[in-house]
């Protein structure tokens, strides 16, 4: 079956990242000072990142203002009840949104405070927002010269690597394999763009940092607004902050050689990304399948998501109880895992994830972690079979350790565990 959740996320990706070009643009005409800046920050950006360009791009500035009409029309056509449902099955299961949250809206919101630039590798426009200004000059000041290194970059990958076919797989392969390549594209970007800033601040340190910090502090794009749930905050970043650090890893082992095979290879799971090493040596598990037990569970019930969960969201899903270091230790040395989610017509939810890991060492230290975060998460220990409730599900940990199932009721939890176990 399609996983939905991974269909929803792969259009946001591609709603942020690769706009349809539909997007109107500043009609005035580059002065030739500004044409001449144009050429100095694409020389910089060719030279440092070893890639040369391959045919032409269009340079184009909207406003915010047509940013604002493009994400209302964009997200609300383009997300499909039925995709976002499914979605926010997901969501829902690992307690990271309420069922009934407007994630439509609260991605409308932020990406509208959050996006700076995109690349269309349809249209080949390389898009910079006029972020500090609200018409073309004869200079663009430091913040848009950044987000233009940043979209030059992505105009290169396009033109080496084909940005249509790599993110193309984003829709046939789990959520945590489509955000670990993104993570290669946006970090190989923002690793160049960090060089840039580097190199400009060597020159005036203290004018490039008042020019970012009133810049950004003039656009909002510095922080994320203030109500971003935690989890879209962190999905959003993930391919920007752990990416440029995956491809800053691979640089320094391997050069820029090194990151052009990655995209003929790209990491296979967030964990790869989080630990580059376990790219480097080519660290990967056979996937789990797990059966459809939705006839089990009986009358009304239906599977209504799949998928890999990952170690990002693992880590995520234990840190809306742990300390983030708590977390993020217990999801290192995730091995593979598999989920399945079933939801019914009174719309209650059960579902089973099956976990597995590098070594017992790493086992022993989630299931560590997990008593503490089912200590805090339910009110009431059941039995000594290790199931605790709340007021709406149980959730049993398999003898084993390396399955858990939440259901409306002890017995149905404790049926979820026996058949993925089966």
């Amino acid at each position: 079956m399609v996983k939905m959740h991974n269909r929803l996320l792969a259009l946001i990706l591609t709603i942020v990242w690769v706009m349809v070009g539909s997007i109107s643009a500043q009609d005035t005409e580059p002065s030739a000072e500004l044409l001449e800046q144009f050429e100095t920050l694409e020389t910089f950006t060719r030279e440092t990142r070893g890639l040369d360009e391959v045919g032409t791009f269009n340079i184009v500035f909207p406003s915010r203002d047509d940013l604002a009409a493009y994400l209302e029309t964009a997200l609300r056509e383009e997300l499909a009840p039925e995709y976002v449902a499914e979605a926010m099955a997901f969501y829902a299961a690992f307690d990271f949104l309420p069922r009934d949250y407007d994630i439509v809206g609260a991605y409308e919101s932020l990406y509208m405070a959050q996006v700076a630039g995109f690349y269309d590798p349809e249209t080949k426009n390389m898009n910079v927002l006029l972020l500090t200004s609200d018409e073309l000059g004869d200079k663009l000041p430091l913040l848009e010269q950044i987000i233009y290194v940043h979209e030059y970059v992505h105009t290169l990958q396009d033109m080496n690597f084909d940005l249509n076919a790599y993110m193309g797989e984003i829709e046939n392969v789990s959520y945590d394999e489509g955000l670990a390549r993104q993570a290669l594209v946006e970090g190989d970007a923002t690793f160049v763009m960090s060089v840039y800033t580097a190199f400009v601040a060597q020159a005036n340190p203290l004018g490039a940092s008042l020019q970012l910090l009133l810049g950004g502090a003039r656009t909002g794009t510095l922080t994320l607004p203030s109500d971003t749930p935690d989890i879209l905050g962190d999905e959003l970043l993930f391919p920007y902050d752990a990416g440029q650090r995956f491809v800053s890893d691979i640089f320094d082992a391997r050069g820029w050689d090194g990151v052009n095979r990655v995209f003929e290879e790209p990491p296979t799971s967030t964990e790869q990304v989080l630990h580059p090493e376990k790219y480097l040596t080519n660290e990967y598990m056979p996937p789990i399948d797990l059966p459809d037990v939705s006839g089990s569970l009986g009358a009304g019930w239906q599977l209504v998501n799949e998928g890999r969960m990952g170690e990002f969201y693992l880590q995520r899903y234990l840190a809306t109880i742990l300390r983030n270091s708590v977390a993020r230790t217990a999801a290192a040395g995730w091995g593979m895992d598999a989920f399945t989610i079933y939801e019914n017509e009174a719309n209650q939810q059960a579902w089973l994830l099956q976990l597995e890991w590098d070594t017992p060492e790493d086992e022993a230290e989630f299931l560590a972690a997990y008593d503490e975060f089912a200590a805090e998460r339910f009110t009431e220990v059941l039995s000594e079979v290790g199931c605790w409730s709340d007021e709406v599900q149980v959730t049993c940990l398999s003898e084993a350790g390396t399955t858990l199932a939440t259901a409306p009721t002890q017995e149905m939890a404790l049926m979820l565990l026996s058949e993925g176990d089966a």
